[in-house]
């Protein structure tokens, strides 16, 4: 077994670029494996493409965050892209963003089978108001909003694939803000990622 594979397939999401030569190079190596009887090497190897696709689906996804609004400003995203065998899977990026003393989060995270928690919640309003949300349409979507002191926070749910979350604290933030990024995103892109 190559161990160079093994140490890539293990490497923690975002230190590795993927490209496309690089995950046809472990597909083909996993069928190769596979065709051979050495099963152990083509889960190997087909788990490390995987990975790479995940990869490539955060990097994606971190180019979706709004640009900043009037008067703000951003940090570059953050992305990563979970294991199956670490985290359960799926895809997470965030962003943040501040004017003055105001600051805010927005995480998108895809494919995680956190999802089907936060689904009951959207599919189930008063479960939600129990939790202390009001809830909204944002862009075509669910959405739910909380605000307690000077913290607020928004979640929206998109194709039942992708959750939204944005945070943030600050005398200046308004739950206003929030709504204004959450409606800036491009749903139908998230969607197809």
């Amino acid at each position: 077994m190559n161990k160079h594979w093994l140490w890539a397939g293990l490497l923690l999401p975002g230190l590795l670029l993927a490209d496309d030569a690089e995950i046809r190079r472990a597909i083909e190596e996993g069928t190769r494996a596979y065709e051979a009887g050495e099963w152990s090497q083509a889960a190997s190897q087909f788990d490390y493409a995987a990975t790479l696709v995940r990869q490539l689906q955060a990097g994606q996804l971190g180019e979706l965050f709004p640009a900043p609004l009037p008067g703000w400003q951003a940090e570059d995203a953050d992305t990563q892209a979970a294991s199956a065998t670490l985290f359960g899977g799926g895809i997470h990026a965030s962003r943040q963003y501040h004017k003055d003393n105001a600051r805010l989060e927005m995480t998108i995270a895809k494919n995680s089978p956190l999802l089907q928690t936060m689904a009951m919640l959207f599919t189930n309003p008063s479960m939600a108001t129990m939790s202390g949300y009001k809830v909204r349409r944002i862009n075509g979507q669910s959405a739910m909003v909380k605000e307690e002191g000077d913290s607020k926070e928004l979640m929206m749910l998109v194709a039942n694939t992708t959750l939204v979350q944005l945070s943030g604290r600050g005398s200046e933030l308004a739950m206003a803000d929030l709504e204004a990024y959450a409606g800036a995103l491009d749903v139908n892109a998230l969607s197809a990622l």
